[in-house]
């Protein structure tokens, strides 16, 4: 079953930029390329838009050539295809794995500090 509601809307922006510009490989400068934005919800009941500027090596002998460099500073917000920052997850892991707490339990806990979160999604963070 799909979503009954729309995300929360985001409330703040943060813009992210790789701090090495180039290349690991070849040692060249790589390209600013494109702007990636996602939205990630945060223990505390804010959701931020992260802009996330993109760089490519424009080398073609290059193994990297037109791969995606992201912001090194996206993994203090969020992993890789999650929606929810790390201080969530590490909040359910430590409600279920210390505190014993059944994914209903989570999920209102997490709904009592503002997390707009369902319990499908409790379950998805439990199993990753």
């Amino acid at each position: 079953m799909g979503r009954t509601k729309a995300r929360p809307r985001p409330t703040e922006e943060e813009t992210l930029s790789c701090i090495n510009a180039t290349c690991a490989c070849c040692g060249k400068v790589m390209r600013y390329a494109y702007d990636n934005w996602r939205s990630v919800s945060l223990l505390n009941g804010r959701v931020i838009r992260l802009r996330l500027k993109i760089r490519r090596c424009d080398n073609a002998k290059c193994e990297r050539y037109h791969k995606p460099y992201r912001p090194e500073g996206e993994g203090r917000w969020v992993l890789p295809g999650h929606e929810f920052g790390l201080e969530v997850i590490a909040l359910v892991g430590e409600l279920r794995y210390r505190g014993h707490r059944s994914v209903p339990e989570i999920h209102q806990a997490l709904r009592e500090r503002r997390v707009e979160i369902s319990e499908r999604a409790v379950t998805h963070l439990l199993v990753t």
